[in-house]
């Protein structure tokens, strides 16, 4: 069935120079501008969006949960990172098509379609709640105060400036400065735009080229075609051995009497610093006198083997398949020593143990079975796991495999931007001045901006042969810009850090303020003749990736809000279009007071999860919503092709099934 074209309904009721705009106000017309030409000479005057987006794209994904999930499971599920940034390509054009038309954000869009803005209001105000955390300002302080204590922040006390806290309590207070300085940016400039734009651009060059002249010399081939390879390795997913010791590193099982048993650590001044005790899945405190007797000695038993195994330089798997059992124990080799074509591990020895407590010993040299002997090889190549494709696993065993889906699933969240924040793709084209962006205006700082002005509605143009020309030609400029900058550097943000993952921090169990700071400890125990310079280095390159995000987090909402108020509200529209500031500056100053809040009373990672899996279903929902409203408020010939339909159906479909692998595995 095709939708009514609305531009053909009602105009008899709509005054000359206006044309119909669903349930909202009639927009104005005028004259779609040219499209810029594609001249490399005049490059930096063609970023656009797509930068910024970057930008903002190498946060929390790239930074945070990318090599927290390479670091557990290796290059394997690389893969969901390519499906969610095609997906979001597909959203972040088709958001971008609808400013070019009209010169509004996409979620105005929203709100003009049936029924109406009474409609749709609390629902995209239930789905901002996924926005709303201020996890990038308080992941951003672990680095920063890591640089200054020179180790990751502890419960110890900490004397700065004459006041004495505990160093977490430092990392709260460090979290309130970052989070209140993040809102300077958006006091200054002309527009809140150009200033967004100049600091992303900075950060996107800076950390590329700081992760790319790392991983050129000192990541391993290996290393780089895994993950290269991962982004292609599509429905296969890690079956992770059940104990691995990998140097100070561990994570270790016992099956106990239908209980699994896990301890996961890192071993600290020969002492273990057990990060996690679980038992089914489920954290215990083994302090807790309610404890049981059995499980306290299901612990201690992999306590000893942790004492006993965990060695600088050696390495241990013990995995499970069927009713047999296979020890592997080897050497990792000094990675100053080796060259980049050598493998990290080199297998020792293999055990190979029957349900019936029968055994075999094996050295490389020796014949072995042949499935034993694949079996053995990929656990020593992957370091500790095998791959395994997704749907045989679950028609084998009737369920997901046994995998943090949690951080997995904020892991594919936010790789590229993620949930309601793409949709700003749509109101940084109309303060770019794309399209019919060109007539409306733009938002303007505070500070600076006293000359710009905002329309409160958009305006479109008539369809005629020169329209239609300009039309193609804009189509193809957005397109350069999404699936050219925006995914290359989308991709390249991911690829890079975790090849550092991987050459780093493999097997290094990811846990609470870790997670910021995990690169740097890695590198500067790869490079310990140089430990003090690196370590601040690559902490202050982590600080400078997290702490732009924080000014975008509030950014969005107030932008996302504004220019919904501005359009929709009557007493809005009595204001004049510089007047915007007062809004915009109005939800930013709310979503200040809560952001402290947010702070003082959850846990950052916990949060940045929780956070990551509710926008995928907000993605979703409004990319569905995006090719109703492009099918139904566009005229016929500026519609999406079938290819652009197909991708926001694939994208909705991709992020509310990933939502659903939360709810399956109850991971909250």
């Amino acid at each position: 069935m095709t939708e009514p074209d609305h531009q053909q309904l009602s105009e008899s009721t709509v005054e000359p120079g206006k044309r119909t705009g669903g349930a909202l106000q009639p927009w104005d017309v005028g004259d779609l501008p040219s499209p810029p030409v594609m001249n490399w000479k005049k490059l930096p005057t063609l970023i656009g969006p797509g930068i910024l987006m970057a930008g903002v794209a190498i946060g929390a994904g790239e930074w945070l949960f990318g090599p927290a999930v390479s670091a557990q499971y290796g290059g394997t599920l690389l893969w969901l990172a390519t499906l969610s940034i095609l997906g979001q390509v597909f959203f972040n054009i088709e958001v971008m098509r609808y400013a070019l038309y009209c010169g509004e954000p996409i979620v105005v869009g929203y709100f003009r379609t049936t029924p109406g803005p009474r409609f749709w209001l609390p629902i995209y105000l239930v789905l901002e709640i996924c926005n709303i955390w201020p996890f990038m300002a308080a992941n951003a302080a672990v680095p920063f105060a890591a640089a200054v204590f020179g180790h990751l922040p502890t419960d110890l006390d900490y004397t700065l400036l004459g006041i004495t806290m505990t160093e977490s309590e430092w990392v709260k207070v460090l979290g309130y400065v970052i989070f209140l300085v993040a809102f300077l940016p958006l006091i200054f400039g002309g527009t809140i735009y150009r200033v967004i734009e100049k600091m992303m651009t900075f950060k996107v060059v800076v950390v590329l080229l700081v992760v790319a002249v790392i991983a050129v010399f000192q990541v391993s081939w290996d290393n780089m075609i895994e993950v290269i390879t991962g982004f292609g390795r599509f429905g296969q997913v890690p079956d992770r051995a059940e104990s691995v010791i990998a140097g100070r590193h561990f994570s270790v099982t016992l099956p106990d009497d239908g209980r699994t048993v896990m301890l996961r650590g890192t071993i600290g001044n020969n002492t273990p610093d057990f990060i996690e005790q679980l038992v089914d899945g489920s954290k215990v405190d083994p302090k807790e006198t309610t404890l049981d007797e059995r499980t306290r000695t299901a612990l201690e038993v992999l306590e000893a083997l942790v004492r006993r195994e965990a060695r600088q330089g050696r390495f241990l798997v013990d995995d499970l398949n069927g009713d047999r059992r296979l020890l592997v124990r080897g050497i990792i080799r000094d990675p100053l020593k080796k060259s980049r074509s050598e493998s990290s591990w080199v297998a020792e020895s293999y055990r190979l143990i029957a349900d019936d407590g029968s055994s075999q010993t094996f050295v490389p040299g020796d014949k072995m079975p042949g499935d034993v002997r694949e079996w053995a090889d990929e656990l020593v190549a992957l370091q500790g796991m095998r791959r395994v494709g997704l749907v045989a696993y679950i028609g084998q065993h009737g369920r997901l495999p046994d995998l943090n889906w949690a951080i997995i699933v904020a892991f594919a969240a936010i790789a590229g931007a993620g949930g309601l924040s793409n949709t700003l793709a749509s109101n940084y084209a109309r303060d770019k001045g794309w399209g019919m962006g060109h007539h409306v205006g733009a938002i303007p700082s505070a500070i600076g901006g006293h000359e710009v002005e905002l329309s409160h509605v958009g305006m479109v143009f008539e369809v005629d042969d020169t329209s239609r020309r300009h039309w193609k030609g804009w189509v193809r400029h957005i397109v350069r810009d999404q699936a050219g900058v925006w995914l290359g550097c989308c991709l390249l943000g991911m690829a890079l850090p975790c090849m550092m993952s991987l050459e780093f921090i493999r097997n290094v169990p990811v846990e609470g303020n870790r997670a910021a700071a995990m690169t740097a400890v890695g590198l500067s125990d790869h490079l310990p003749d140089y430990r003090g310079l690196v370590w601040t280095f690559m902490l202050m390159v982590s600080f400078l990736v997290l702490a732009p995000n924080a000014v975008f987090t509030g950014e969005q909402i107030s932008r996302r809000w504004t220019d919904v108020i501005w359009t929709i509200s009557s007493r809005a529209r009595r204001l004049e279009g510089g007047q915007v500031r007062l809004i915009y500056y109005g939800i930013l100053s709310l979503y200040g007071v809560w952001g402290l809040f947010a702070l003082a009373f959850f846990d950052p990672l916990q949060i940045a999860i929780i956070g990551a899996v509710l926008q995928n279903v907000a993605l979703g929902c409004a990319a569905m919503h995006t090719l109703y409203v492009n099918r139904t408020l566009l005229p016929r010939e500026m519609r999406p092709n079938r290819l652009m339909q197909v991708g926001l159906v694939f994208c909705s479909v991709f992020f509310i099934t990933i939502s659903v692998v939360v709810l399956m595995t109850r991971v909250f």
